[in-house]
Protein backbone atom coordinates (compact mmCIF):
# COMPACT_ATOMS: atom_id res chain seq x y z
CA UNK A 1 0.00 0.00 0.00
CA UNK A 2 2.86 2.25 1.01
CA UNK A 3 4.64 1.67 -2.37
CA UNK A 4 1.17 2.53 -4.39
CA UNK A 5 0.99 5.81 -2.42
CA UNK A 6 4.50 6.91 -3.02
CA UNK A 7 3.83 5.69 -6.99
CA UNK A 8 0.60 8.02 -6.63
CA UNK A 9 2.53 11.06 -5.34
CA UNK A 10 5.40 10.48 -7.88
CA UNK A 11 2.61 10.89 -10.75
CA UNK A 12 0.81 13.84 -9.13
CA UNK A 13 4.51 15.23 -9.04
CA UNK A 14 5.28 14.23 -12.72
CA UNK A 15 1.86 16.09 -13.70
CA UNK A 16 1.95 18.86 -12.04
CA UNK A 17 5.61 19.86 -12.89
CA UNK A 18 4.43 19.24 -16.74
CA UNK A 19 1.80 21.07 -16.44
CA UNK A 20 1.37 24.19 -19.38
CA UNK A 21 -0.79 26.65 -20.15
CA UNK A 22 -2.63 24.91 -22.50
CA UNK A 23 -4.18 23.44 -19.48
CA UNK A 24 -5.43 26.25 -18.34
CA UNK A 25 -8.68 27.90 -19.28
CA UNK A 26 -11.71 30.08 -18.20
CA UNK A 27 -14.17 28.38 -15.66
CA UNK A 28 -17.07 29.24 -13.95
CA UNK A 29 -17.34 28.12 -10.50
CA UNK A 30 -20.83 29.45 -8.86
CA UNK A 31 -23.28 31.91 -10.77
CA UNK A 32 -26.69 32.60 -10.87
CA UNK A 33 -28.47 35.69 -12.88
CA UNK A 34 -26.62 39.00 -11.75
CA UNK A 35 -23.33 37.20 -10.65
CA UNK A 36 -20.46 35.39 -11.62
CA UNK A 37 -17.56 33.32 -9.95
CA UNK A 38 -14.54 32.85 -12.00
CA UNK A 39 -11.89 30.44 -11.69
CA UNK A 40 -8.61 29.48 -13.52
CA UNK A 41 -6.30 26.19 -12.17
CA UNK A 42 -3.30 27.84 -13.26
CA UNK A 43 -1.96 27.79 -9.75
CA UNK A 44 -1.63 23.83 -10.12
CA UNK A 45 -1.12 23.61 -13.83
CA UNK A 46 1.61 26.10 -14.21
CA UNK A 47 5.21 25.41 -12.76
CA UNK A 48 6.12 28.00 -10.10
CA UNK A 49 2.40 28.70 -9.51
CA UNK A 50 2.39 30.48 -6.16
CA UNK A 51 4.31 33.26 -8.28
CA UNK A 52 1.41 33.75 -10.66
CA UNK A 53 -0.17 37.30 -11.13
CA UNK A 54 -3.36 37.03 -12.37
CA UNK A 55 -5.14 39.91 -14.91
CA UNK A 56 -9.25 39.32 -15.08
CA UNK A 57 -11.49 41.66 -17.54
CA UNK A 58 -15.16 40.79 -18.89
CA UNK A 59 -16.27 43.29 -21.03
CA UNK A 60 -19.32 42.89 -23.10
CA UNK A 61 -19.27 42.76 -27.14
CA UNK A 62 -19.24 45.97 -27.26
CA UNK A 63 -15.99 46.68 -25.24
CA UNK A 64 -17.87 48.01 -22.16
CA UNK A 65 -15.79 46.58 -19.16
CA UNK A 66 -17.94 44.87 -16.72
CA UNK A 67 -15.01 43.78 -14.56
CA UNK A 68 -11.51 44.34 -13.70
CA UNK A 69 -8.99 42.75 -11.57
CA UNK A 70 -5.51 41.59 -10.20
CA UNK A 71 -4.74 38.90 -7.97
CA UNK A 72 -1.58 36.75 -6.52
CA UNK A 73 -0.28 35.09 -3.73
CA UNK A 74 -1.70 31.30 -2.54
CA UNK A 75 -4.34 29.54 -4.47
CA UNK A 76 -7.33 31.07 -2.73
CA UNK A 77 -6.38 34.33 -2.93
CA UNK A 78 -5.02 34.14 -6.81
CA UNK A 79 -7.56 31.60 -8.13
CA UNK A 80 -11.18 33.23 -8.11
CA UNK A 81 -12.56 36.19 -9.11
CA UNK A 82 -16.24 37.31 -8.10
CA UNK A 83 -18.53 39.82 -9.59
CA UNK A 84 -22.08 41.51 -9.99
CA UNK A 85 -23.11 42.33 -13.40
CA UNK A 86 -26.29 44.24 -14.69
CA UNK A 87 -25.81 41.82 -18.27
CA UNK A 88 -29.58 40.40 -19.28
CA UNK A 89 -29.29 36.66 -19.69
CA UNK A 90 -30.36 37.35 -23.50
CA UNK A 91 -26.70 38.91 -24.23
CA UNK A 92 -23.26 37.05 -23.74
CA UNK A 93 -19.98 38.59 -22.17
CA UNK A 94 -16.02 38.14 -22.86
CA UNK A 95 -13.85 36.53 -20.23
CA UNK A 96 -9.97 37.06 -21.08
CA UNK A 97 -7.82 35.78 -17.57
CA UNK A 98 -3.68 36.56 -17.79
CA UNK A 99 -1.56 34.36 -16.01
CA UNK A 100 2.30 36.46 -15.84
CA UNK A 101 4.91 34.25 -14.43
CA UNK A 102 8.19 35.83 -14.09
CA UNK A 103 9.65 32.75 -12.51
CA UNK A 104 8.80 30.41 -15.74
CA UNK A 105 9.38 33.61 -18.15
CA UNK A 106 5.69 33.12 -19.25
CA UNK A 107 2.46 35.21 -19.86
CA UNK A 108 -0.59 32.76 -20.37
CA UNK A 109 -4.16 34.37 -22.01
CA UNK A 110 -7.04 32.51 -21.90
CA UNK A 111 -10.09 33.79 -24.06
CA UNK A 112 -13.67 32.70 -23.87
CA UNK A 113 -17.20 33.50 -24.01
CA UNK A 114 -19.73 33.58 -20.82
CA UNK A 115 -23.14 32.83 -21.86
CA UNK A 116 -26.35 32.05 -20.12
CA UNK A 117 -26.96 28.19 -20.46
CA UNK A 118 -30.33 26.52 -19.70
CA UNK A 119 -30.70 22.64 -18.92
CA UNK A 120 -33.84 20.66 -18.56
CA UNK A 121 -33.39 18.47 -15.42
CA UNK A 122 -36.82 17.03 -15.09
CA UNK A 123 -39.63 16.67 -17.94
CA UNK A 124 -40.98 20.41 -17.96
CA UNK A 125 -38.32 21.62 -15.18
CA UNK A 126 -35.62 24.13 -16.49
CA UNK A 127 -32.13 25.17 -14.49
CA UNK A 128 -30.39 27.99 -16.18
CA UNK A 129 -26.91 29.27 -15.37
CA UNK A 130 -23.83 31.32 -17.08
CA UNK A 131 -21.54 28.78 -19.01
CA UNK A 132 -18.52 29.16 -20.56
CA UNK A 133 -19.02 28.41 -24.29
CA UNK A 134 -15.74 27.12 -25.94
CA UNK A 135 -13.41 25.59 -23.11
CA UNK A 136 -10.56 26.94 -24.47
CA UNK A 137 -7.02 26.40 -23.26
CA UNK A 138 -4.25 29.35 -22.55
CA UNK A 139 -2.24 30.45 -25.54
CA UNK A 140 1.77 30.51 -23.93
CA UNK A 141 3.73 33.23 -24.83
CA UNK A 142 8.05 33.74 -24.05
CA UNK A 143 7.88 37.30 -21.51
CA UNK A 144 11.10 38.09 -23.42
CA UNK A 145 9.59 37.91 -26.97
CA UNK A 146 6.39 39.14 -26.36
CA UNK A 147 5.13 42.10 -27.62
CA UNK A 148 1.52 41.66 -27.96
CA UNK A 149 -0.81 43.93 -26.04
CA UNK A 150 -2.73 42.37 -22.99
CA UNK A 151 -5.93 42.90 -24.36
CA UNK A 152 -5.33 42.95 -27.50
CA UNK A 153 -8.62 41.71 -30.19
CA UNK A 154 -8.18 41.90 -33.96
CA UNK A 155 -11.06 44.68 -34.81
CA UNK A 156 -13.49 42.41 -36.31
CA UNK A 157 -17.21 43.83 -37.08
CA UNK A 158 -19.88 41.39 -38.25
CA UNK A 159 -22.78 42.93 -41.01
CA UNK A 160 -25.18 43.52 -40.99
CA UNK A 161 -26.37 41.97 -37.50
CA UNK A 162 -29.30 40.92 -37.30
CA UNK A 163 -28.61 39.04 -40.64
CA UNK A 164 -31.39 37.35 -42.25
CA UNK A 165 -29.56 34.91 -45.21
CA UNK A 166 -25.85 35.67 -44.83
CA UNK A 167 -23.45 38.59 -43.12
CA UNK A 168 -20.61 39.83 -44.15
CA UNK A 169 -16.91 40.99 -42.23
CA UNK A 170 -14.02 43.13 -42.18
CA UNK A 171 -11.12 43.97 -39.25
CA UNK A 172 -7.35 43.87 -39.63
CA UNK A 173 -7.17 40.80 -41.86
CA UNK A 174 -7.64 40.30 -45.76
CA UNK A 175 -8.63 36.47 -44.88
CA UNK A 176 -10.64 34.66 -41.96
CA UNK A 177 -10.87 31.52 -40.53
CA UNK A 178 -13.66 30.81 -38.37
CA UNK A 179 -16.25 28.10 -36.64
CA UNK A 180 -19.93 29.16 -36.24
CA UNK A 181 -21.32 27.75 -32.99
CA UNK A 182 -24.62 28.02 -31.03
CA UNK A 183 -25.17 28.78 -27.94
CA UNK A 184 -24.94 24.86 -26.67
CA UNK A 185 -21.08 25.10 -27.49
CA UNK A 186 -21.91 23.16 -30.55
CA UNK A 187 -19.67 24.11 -33.98
CA UNK A 188 -21.91 24.21 -36.66
CA UNK A 189 -20.01 25.06 -39.25
CA UNK A 190 -16.09 25.71 -40.35
CA UNK A 191 -15.36 28.55 -42.71
CA UNK A 192 -11.74 28.66 -43.90
CA UNK A 193 -10.12 31.63 -46.11
CA UNK A 194 -13.41 34.32 -46.01
CA UNK A 195 -12.16 37.36 -47.83
CA UNK A 196 -13.23 40.52 -45.91
CA UNK A 197 -16.44 41.67 -47.03
CA UNK A 198 -17.12 38.30 -48.52
CA UNK A 199 -20.94 36.84 -47.96
CA UNK A 200 -21.10 33.86 -45.80
CA UNK A 201 -24.04 31.89 -45.98
CA UNK A 202 -26.39 31.51 -42.95
CA UNK A 203 -29.74 30.42 -44.87
CA UNK A 204 -29.21 27.38 -43.44
CA UNK A 205 -29.48 28.38 -39.45
CA UNK A 206 -32.61 28.96 -37.35
CA UNK A 207 -33.38 31.98 -35.82
CA UNK A 208 -31.50 32.50 -32.88
CA UNK A 209 -27.76 33.90 -31.14
CA UNK A 210 -24.79 32.03 -32.72
CA UNK A 211 -21.09 32.95 -31.92
CA UNK A 212 -18.26 33.26 -34.59
CA UNK A 213 -14.64 31.67 -33.33
CA UNK A 214 -12.04 33.54 -35.17
CA UNK A 215 -8.93 31.22 -35.94
CA UNK A 216 -5.62 33.17 -37.03
CA UNK A 217 -2.81 31.73 -39.19
CA UNK A 218 -0.97 30.06 -36.24
CA UNK A 219 -4.18 28.11 -35.47
CA UNK A 220 -4.83 30.55 -32.17
CA UNK A 221 -8.07 31.52 -30.99
CA UNK A 222 -8.00 35.71 -31.89
CA UNK A 223 -11.78 36.43 -30.41
CA UNK A 224 -15.10 35.39 -30.82
CA UNK A 225 -18.11 37.44 -32.10
CA UNK A 226 -21.49 37.23 -31.38
CA UNK A 227 -24.79 37.29 -34.17
CA UNK A 228 -28.25 37.04 -34.11
CA UNK A 229 -30.15 35.25 -37.66
CA UNK A 230 -33.45 36.16 -38.04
Amino acid sequence: MKNVFVLFLFVLANYISIGQCSSVGVQISSSDTSYIQLYNAGFFLIPSGDDNIVDWKVTTFSGEVIHEETTSGGFNDQANSYFDHTIPITDSMKATIIITNNTEGIICTMNDTLYWQVDEILPGAFIGYWNVLSDNGGVEEDISTSSEEIFNVQNIELFPSPAFDHFSLKGDLDVYSFNIIDVNGQILGTYNNIRSQERVNISQYSSGVYFVQFWNEENKDIGVKKIVKM
